[in-house]
């Protein structure tokens, strides 16, 4: 069951959000609900804390680039750059 819930953010967190989804082309609200269905996707065993220390969640939104679908696709853009890297020292 679905429930409304509402948070206060601080001015520099909501600026970042409405600048991250301007660059998406999406809403606040569809970026809110992508990191809440993230959210529910962590496994279990994993506290709050665990995640919260993780170094890598401070680069998340960091990089923006014309590419859209890295993460589904990495494995092809790696072919091509190691094709390309290949190719270039013939």
């Amino acid at each position: 069951m679905a429930k409304t819930f509402t948070i206060t953010l601080p001015d520099d967190l909501e600026q970042a959000l409405t600048a991250q989804a301007e660059r998406l082309n999406q809403s606040p609200e569809e970026i809110v609900q992508v990191i809440s269905q993230q959210l529910t996707t962590l496994v279990p065993s994993k506290s709050t804390q665990q995640v919260e220390t993780d170094p890598l969640l401070q680069l998340i939104g960091s990089l923006s680039i014309d590419v859209l679908d890295l993460a589904e696709n990495h494995d092809y853009y790696i072919g091509q750059a190691l094709c390309h890297e290949l190719k270039g020292n013939e």
